[in-house]
């Protein structure tokens, strides 16, 4: 096993977390998300991938009416892209894909996107707008995890091992407010899309 040097902490901060812990909000890098587990029965045709962004790239501009939230979504959950706006986190689904779209965003530092999630409400409307499409998602539970519960990274949030079966959207910060201990998530699913006409 290799020492390694810990991370350097943002003042912010009152603990150290492991490299595989939720730690967007704190600036910290975060591993991939965890991929469905299920085996085809034939070898799938090969086709073309669909090309990821790259790591700081706009993918998308987020609009919730009840936190007074406009922002731009980025590609990546590093502290260079949470400093000026919301993060997707990598390997996730990007707006309107089936799966999940992981957001994240702080709460008390920089532009604190997500001071106020602890506000939303069942019913409420998460608005992405990514190229000339409109995808409206409805907020539908509220969670307090520990840093290190990755179940809101797979495809269907909080469901081990699924295979996405909806478009499912998740926006993440710390909790409570000034401190990293836990991490408040609030789970939307797609309600409708909107093309540009």
């Amino acid at each position: 096993m290799l020492d390694r040097k810990p991370p350097a902490r943002n003042p912010l901060c009152r603990r150290p977390l492991a490299a595989g812990a939720l730690a967007a909000c704190c600036g910290f890098a975060v591993l991939g998300a965890p991929q469905a587990r299920a085996e085809p029965a034939a070898p799938p045709a090969p086709a073309a991938a669909p090309e990821r962004p790259k790591k700081g790239s706009v993918i998308a501009d987020i609009q919730i009416k009840r936190m007074g939230l406009r922002s731009t979504v980025k590609e990546g959950v590093g502290q260079s892209v949470l400093r000026h706006a919301v993060g997707h986190y990598p390997r996730t689904a990007l707006p309107g894909q089936e799966g999940n779209t992981v957001l994240f965003g702080h709460r008390t530092t920089w532009r604190r996107p997500f001071h106020d999630l602890d506000k939303l409400r069942r019913g409420d409307r998460i608005v992405l707008r990514a190229g000339r499409t409109t995808y409206v998602y409805t907020a539908r539970s509220t969670h307090v995890i520990k840093p290190r519960d990755r179940r809101v990274l797979e495809p269907v949030p909080f469901v081990r091992r699924s295979a996405p079966d909806g478009a499912y959207i998740s926006l993440i910060t710390c909790t409570p407010k000034g401190s990293d201990r836990y991490r408040l998530v609030v789970v939307g699913v797609l309600h409708h899309t909107k093309p540009a006409g």
